[in-house]
């Protein structure tokens, strides 16, 4: 979920930082965050907290319309805020299918794609790549 949450480019640099920062040493947890932390330029603090050290899981409620040429989806989520990347899945009429990964930082995320065409579904977490209690609105 890291990986997703930072990206490819960003999550690679942070491993290669952490080996030559860390070879042939002793490393733990924290210079793992430091190493991505330094290469992404985010706070990862809340990441690890949630992830690493806790125990709990999200709670995310969603829902999506559509609006003029626009697909909205709104997410939620209860308790305690995680940072959770969530993949929403579009399928068009014609059968095209997009997909976009949707950081979810803070208590209430609103989302917006431009869609061309007549959108059949809209569904989110559908690969499963984001662990949650995921609930549609």
């Amino acid at each position: 979920m890291l990986r997703r949450l930072l990206g490819d480019e960003a999550f690679f640099r942070g491993l290669r930082r952490f080996y030559a920062d860390r070879r042939y040493q002793k490393a733990g947890t924290d210079d793992f965050e430091r190493a991505m932390e330094t290469e992404s330029g985010r706070t990862l603090d809340r990441f690890f907290e949630r992830w690493i050290y806790g125990s709990s899981l999200p709670h995310i409620r969603y829902s999506s319309s559509v609006e003029g040429q626009e697909v909205v989806v709104r997410f939620e989520q209860s308790g305690e805020i995680f940072d959770v990347p969530v993949t929403v899945t579009m399928t068009f009429n014609d059968r095209h299918v997009a997909e976009e990964v949707v950081s979810l930082t803070e208590a209430v995320v609103e989302w917006r794609f431009p869609i061309v065409g007549t959108l059949r579904t809209v569904t989110v977490n559908a690969d499963q790549a984001a662990l949650g209690d995921f609930d549609r609105k």
